[in-house]
């Protein structure tokens, strides 16, 4: 069954930027972050990972809120990606 992930850009300080949102299956976990660079990196290179950053998924049911509410707004009718 698939799961809606927050996905936060992770600078190499530590700190956690919400980016976007997806759905997959468990088993997708491992390749996300290698078919998220690429999407990104397709459609917009500018918004690619910098040197040090990476990506972490995050479960929507243990993902804040008020990071949630950022991407995808109360009444929003789309989701990112």
């Amino acid at each position: 069954m698939r799961t809606l992930y927050l996905v936060y850009r992770v600078t190499p300080e530590g700190e956690r930027h919400p980016e976007t949102i997806m759905a997959m299956v468990e088993e997708d976990l491992p390749t996300a972050a290698e078919a998220l660079d690429r999407v990104i990196h397709d459609d917009n290179p500018e918004d690619s990972l910098r040197e040090g950053e990476r990506w972490e998924f995050v479960p929507q049911d243990l993902a804040p809120v008020a990071d949630w509410e950022e991407i995808a707004p109360p009444g929003s009718r789309s989701l990112p990606y």
